[in-house]
């Protein structure tokens, strides 16, 4: 399903491939193949040399952590290939496993067209549009997230071996939802899926899991479900990239705070966590591209200013390959990235 989806070839054998037939899969893989074609170019080629000088050498094979993530699974694997589990979390639907055999062949191309209206912008710019994500996630036919982690991972080589929706209890307990929707009979705090994967060149299996949830200021407090879930993962590898400023309102520096704690690799843009709270006696601090001013956004017209990550841009900073965040939207398209490593 997840070749298929992606416009990959599928063996004759497969339930799925009577449906290559129809021509509005033949322009769907005809567009999937060019999509991924600028994606290697322009963005994975470029970002991972950066990555294996920057990166690699620290990198704890544990836990990913990508807040308000969306979409994008192939960033969150291309920096941190081989990691152990993949965690996101955003308020976009996870979906639900597609049932493309009772589908009809225009029900299948309004939601295959869906899913390029969705990722476009990955392939020119590395950027997901959110009107256009939660707009076009919403399709009846292939909607939510899952579809496009299948699409990523499959074009990204990797093996997938089980799906299942998931929930958190009351109890902060992670489990498999049950066919009616319940978790042994009670209703899930919140929902989400569970990919189980491996890559082709190593026999241990991955974890992605995803969360339908908001980013509340308690997010990672002892008393809530979620809280709990998350309480049991340190050591984090964080990715926080086009964060809508969420972590410089005042409610949430405690959670800023809290995050930055459990942190061993942190990748973000200045919309992440305030570049102030990055202590430079507990992180190596390396900047990359070019920051002065925040870009604004239409529901958010007056981000908040950093003056001291403006200057130590401008006397420290090294050379970006690739495009990353907010730094798209300038007109100068010029992008930024803050990696911090804990020394200890």
């Amino acid at each position: 399903m997840a070749r298929f989806l992606a416009g990959l070839p599928i063996e004759e054998s497969s339930e799925f491939h009577k449906l290559t037939a129809y021509r509005s899969y033949q322009f769907h893989k005809k567009k999937m193949d060019e999509f991924w074609e600028k994606v290697e170019k322009g963005n994975i080629a470029n970002i991972i040399p950066w990555r294996s000088q920057h990166i690699e050498p620290h990198f704890n094979r544990g836990t990913v952590f990508y807040p308000l993530s969306g979409g994008d699974f192939i960033n969150m694997y291309i920096f941190f290939p081989n990691a152990q589990r993949y965690l996101m979390i955003s308020r976009e639907p996870a979906g639900k496993i597609p049932d493309l055999l009772n589908l009809k062949e225009a029900q299948l191309a309004h939601g295959l067209e869906s899913i390029r209206n969705c990722i476009w912008s990955i392939a020119s710019v590395n950027y997901f549009v959110t009107k256009a994500m939660r707009t076009e996630m919403q399709n009846k036919y292939l909607g939510g997230t899952l579809p496009i982690y299948l699409i990523f991972a499959a074009r990204l080589g990797l093996i997938i071996d089980k799906i299942e929706p998931i929930g958190i209890s009351k109890q902060g307990i992670l489990c498999t939802i049950s066919s009616d929707g319940t978790l042994k009979g009670e209703m899930p705090a919140i929902v989400g899926n569970r990919i189980y994967f491996r890559s082709p060149h190593r026999k241990a299996q991955s974890e992605l899991v995803y969360l339908s949830m908001y980013i509340t200021p308690d997010l990672l407090e002892p008393h809530t479900p979620v809280g709990v879930y998350l309480s049991s993962f340190q050591h984090l590898n964080v990715i926080l990239k086009s964060a809508i400023y969420l972590l410089h309102r005042p409610s949430y520096e405690q959670l800023a705070r809290t995050l930055l704690e459990r942190t061993h690799i942190l990748i973000e843009d200045d919309s992440g966590i305030p570049f102030r709270y990055i202590n430079p006696s507990v992180f190596t601090i390396k900047l990359f591209g070019f920051f002065d001013t925040p870009v604004r956004l239409k529901e958010i017209p007056n981000p908040p200013q950093q003056p001291d990550l403006a200057e130590a841009m401008k006397m420290t900073s090294n050379p970006l390959p690739f495009s990353f965040g907010y730094g798209v939207l300038r007109k100068d398209r010029q992008s930024h990235v803050i990696l911090a490593i804990r020394k200890r």
